[in-house]
């Protein structure tokens, strides 16, 4: 058994990267290894935003990382300074910067570098997406 964490860079909505890494968390997970965390960075922040809506009759990516980290514990990571530029904010940064409203979705914690550099010392594996 290995621990596992997960780097996904890309934007849920220009690449099929975050389908390839929730496909890859659970086969690990069934392979009975342990993903101790995923950690998104630059435009993979974007799947923390709480107001993406959904073809109709499909889950979001979002909603997707949300499942898994119910059924797994997993934490869902976002860069702090990546979300911030693009409008993804909890409710402590709402109220730090005055801004209009916490658009982080629940499940998703915001983080700074330093878990990732973590990450890097405490998993055995990191996979990049």
């Amino acid at each position: 058994m290995s621990d596992f964490t997960l780097l996904v860079k890309s934007s849920p909505y220009t690449t099929n990267n975050h389908q390839t890494a929730l496909d890859f968390a659970h086969a690990l997970i069934r392979a009975g290894h342990r993903l101790c965390r995923v950690f998104f960075y630059q435009d993979a922040v974007f799947v923390a935003l709480n107001s993406q809506q959904p073809v109709q009759g499909q889950e979001t990516v979002c909603g997707q990382w949300q499942s898994l980290a119910q059924q797994t514990g997993t934490e869902l990571q976002v860069c702090i300074a990546n979300a911030l530029r693009r409008g993804i904010a909890d409710t402590r940064e709402q109220q730090r910067y005055n801004l209009p409203a916490a658009t982080l979705a629940s499940g998703f914690v915001l983080t700074g570098l330093g878990e990732m550099a973590d990450a890097c010392h405490d998993s055995q594996h990191i996979v990049e997406f």
